[in-house]
């Protein structure tokens, strides 16, 4: 194995101080009166002997390591994956790379990602978590570990956050079902039970529906097992296909949810929405192409970064945030297509 370069070899091969060498490679040569030549000579030979520096070990030395952790559940989800990306262009743009966790609705492994992450020195982190209470991270934010909450929120914390009006969004789509005449509905959600966003978005549509004098049975309030979602959709759904009892309307509470449904219906034959209408929440770029197109809650992934990430910069940076700022709820949108009008509208 070829023998990693180190910077005491490029300061022998030039016959200079190894000091010397570590002021040109962190930009201070000119602070300290080196000449140009002897800089052009140092980088040209760290390109020669192909020199990398250890960041990380510099970054321990320095107290600063320019990069920040991102934990979702599921970045296979393309609502986690396209925050991931923003993020990612975001701290690109300040001279941040990101670290990008995934926890699978595991608390544990979450945790472990939170401490993994600060024993490598990440400046921050921003966080969509998977716990069930607010604890962990009030004794966070007393540390003074630089952090924000991202779409998932708790009463009672201490940590800035961002998030959007899920139950806002449920009651635009629950209003817009009533509005095409339907009366009889389920909900498809996924568990645990404690996650913020789906309970806003139920309780926002269940409470819309009750003002109608309307309630969904239980057998059409379906929660999906993070690890089990696809197999209950179509198991649940194919038994009320086969006892004749689907119900004229399904709201579903994630773009994960809304895809599965939509492929379980067409194997069964049923068509939207002249049997069964679709409503989910959170948008895809995909449900403009589907056949039908799908009408979806959307949420402004791009403000929702751009605004966890500038909390996250603020305390790195150690300014000030002023209190309006410190919790963040973003307003979301109907888009109407397809899968949601009744017969006669199209």
């Amino acid at each position: 194995m070829k023998k990693k370069v180190s910077l005491a070899d490029i300061a022998k091969s030039l016959g200079v101080s190894k000091t010397l060498v570590s002021l040109v490679i962190n930009n201070k040569a000119d602070a300290h009166g080196i000449s140009k030549e002897t800089q052009q000579r140092v980088k040209s030979k760290i390109r020669e002997m192909d020199y990398h520096p250890n960041v990380l070990a510099r970054g321990f030395r320095m107290g600063k390591t320019n990069t920040i952790g991102l934990i979702v559940s599921d970045i296979s989800n393309r609502f986690y994956s396209r925050i991931a990306r923003k993020i990612e262009d975001y701290a690109w743009s300040y001279g941040y790379n990101v670290v990008i966790c995934s926890t699978e609705e595991i608390i544990e492994k979450e945790k472990e990602q939170i401490y993994f992450l600060r024993d490598r020195q990440v400046e921050g982190m921003i966080i969509s978590t998977s716990q069930d209470n607010c604890s962990f991270f009030n004794d966070m934010y007393v540390s003074g570990m630089p952090h924000v909450l991202i779409d998932r929120v708790f009463a009672g914390m201490k940590s800035p956050n961002v998030s959007v009006d899920n139950f806002g969004g449920a009651r635009m789509a629950a209003r817009h079902l009533l509005n095409q005449g339907m009366k009889k509905f389920a909900l498809i959600a996924i568990s645990p039970d404690h996650i913020s966003t789906i309970n806003e978005r139920i309780s926002g549509f269940v409470e819309t529906l009750s003002e109608a004098d309307i309630n969904i049975p239980s057998k059409w309030m379906i929660r999906a097992p993070f690890d089990q979602i696809d197999i209950t959709v179509r198991t649940t759904l194919q038994k009320l296909f086969q006892e004749d009892d689907l119900p004229e309307a399904i709201f579903t509470l994630n773009n994960n949810l809304t895809a599965i449904c939509l492929k379980y219906l067409t194997d069964l034959k049923v068509n939207i929405p002249q049997q069964v209408a679709i409503i989910g929440f959170d948008d895809s770029i995909y449900f403009n192409f589907t056949r039908p197109t799908i009408s979806s809650i959307q949420q402004p992934i791009d403000m929702l970064s751009e605004k966890a990430f500038d909390l996250l910069l603020k305390q790195i940076q150690k300014t000030a945030i002023e209190p309006h700022l410190h919790s963040v709820k973003l307003p979301v949108d109907i888009i109407i297509r397809e899968s949601s009008l009744k017969p006669d509208a199209l």
